[in-house]
């Protein structure tokens, strides 16, 4: 267990699960909510859109200040967003409100300026506090507490229905009740992060050396070449996932928490795998593998004649991508130099989120129009070109390093002959 929970990794992973407990109850409420309440498609899709969109926006910029002005204050203050979106959630469905809390956060896994300032500091600070022998295994297990947050808070989906039906509260007052809980959670898990220190000799290298990074160019484009690809993916196919199950097959939230509960749990399997797939095909191989079978899973949706098959679809879907995820990060890490890791971050994260928000608009329009096919066909072909991307890109750049180490070990050696 230490080695996948090392000592200074763990306020990070706590803070990160009990922050994502409210993401996992949002992902399946909020656009059934959102529909209940009168608000239509194309405009849900919106919503998901300015999340994206004002992600790639700031993103951009906060993994620089970020390694600049110090990766623990970002975190903590990206923690704290989402908390106004929350109360706006639960006060009204005024499309003004609505917008702004989509920008701040709350909306979406792209999470407006709350994902922006959190996730390229946190992946940073995570891969300051493991080595890199460890990396890949603390980003999986990262990942696995991240899915069971997830799966805590898609179960938590059917208290609206137990709200309605146990305790008389009226229909719209019972989805909006749990956003109040939602934002003391988030702040419990800002807490967590009071006691947290980072390297300072890090920020320090990264002043000394300017603005903007230039020894991990390569990886950056690399990087957010493949997770643009995933953004849009996930964007047009995955977000409004829980939308086009309801319409498609007449599901409500109280059916879909159990589903998307499951997927979550069964992707705490990927911490036995990932050390395994590691050692025998390493992460470009295993990052291609995997998002290749989870466009295949999107793409058997389209087709599935009930709503069973194609929930346990999307159950698969989850399962390899969430396996995927802690080598595209761990390979990023790598492949960068410490101080300029948040700015690398960052800038991926940038073209995922511009590529994620153009997702849910086009789905959303798509759904509202009643095509069902398209959406998740086109997220299928953007997996695909994910996992090419970062299958041979990385390949590539793994290969050039492991060249680069080989010749300076001969030059020494030959040094040492001589």
């Amino acid at each position: 267990m230490r080695d996948y929970l090392p000592p200074g990794t763990r306020l990070l992973l706590a803070s990160s699960f009990v922050s994502t407990v409210p993401m996992g109850y949002l992902l399946v409420v909020l656009p059934l909510y959102l529909d209940r309440a009168g608000i239509q498609p194309a405009f849900i899709g919106l919503l998901y859109t300015v999340s994206g969109l004002v992600t790639s926006f700031i993103v951009a910029f906060s993994g620089v200040f970020a390694d600049r002005w110090g990766r623990r204050r970002f975190l903590i203050a990206g923690t704290l967003i989402p908390v106004p979106s929350y109360l706006v959630f639960a006060l009204t469905t005024d499309p003004v409100w609505l917008i702004a809390a989509s920008v701040l956060g709350g909306v979406g896994l792209a999470n407006g300026a709350a994902g922006a300032l959190t996730v390229s500091s946190f992946d940073a600070l995570l891969a300051e506090k493991a080595s890199e022998a460890q990396r890949t295994r603390v980003f999986a297990a990262s990942q696995a507490l991240w899915s069971l947050a997830l799966a805590v808070g898609s179960l938590a989906a059917a208290v609206p229905t137990l709200l309605r039906t146990s305790f008389g509260v009226r229909d719209l007052e019972s989805y909006r009740l749990p956003y109040l809980a939602m934002a003391m959670i988030t702040v419990a898990a800002a807490a967590l992060l009071a006691p947290l220190r980072e390297d300072v000799t890090v920020r320090a290298a990264r002043v000394a050396a300017g603005w903007l990074p230039r020894r991990s160019r390569p990886a950056m484009a690399t990087y957010a070449l493949g997770i643009g690809f995933l953004g849009f993916g996930l964007g047009i196919a995955v977000q409004l996932l829980p939308l086009w199950f309801g319409l498609r097959f007449g599901v409500n939230e109280a059916d879909l928490g159990p589903w998307y509960a499951a997927a979550q749990i069964l992707s705490l399997g990927t911490v036995a795998v990932v050390p395994f797939l590691e050692r025998r095909l390493g992460g470009p191989r295993t990052v291609l593998l995997a998002l290749t079978a989870s466009g295949i899973c999107l793409a058997l949706i389209v087709v599935a004649p009930v709503f069973t098959i194609a929930a346990a679809l999307f159950v698969l879907r989850s399962f390899f991508t969430n396996l995927s995820w802690p080598f595209q990060q761990a390979l990023l890490m790598t492949a960068t130099v410490p101080e300029e890791r948040a700015t690398a971050v960052g800038s991926g994260f940038a073209v995922w989120g511009l590529t994620n928000g153009l997702g849910p608009l086009v789905s959303g329009a798509l759904l509202g129009a009643g095509v069902f096919v398209l959406p998740l066909v086109i997220g299928s072909l953007m997996y695909l070109c994910g996992g090419l991307a970062f299958g041979i890109g990385f390949g590539r750049l793994l290969a050039r390093r492991a060249r680069a180490e080989t010749t300076a070990l001969g030059a020494l050696g030959g040094d040492g002959a001589a």
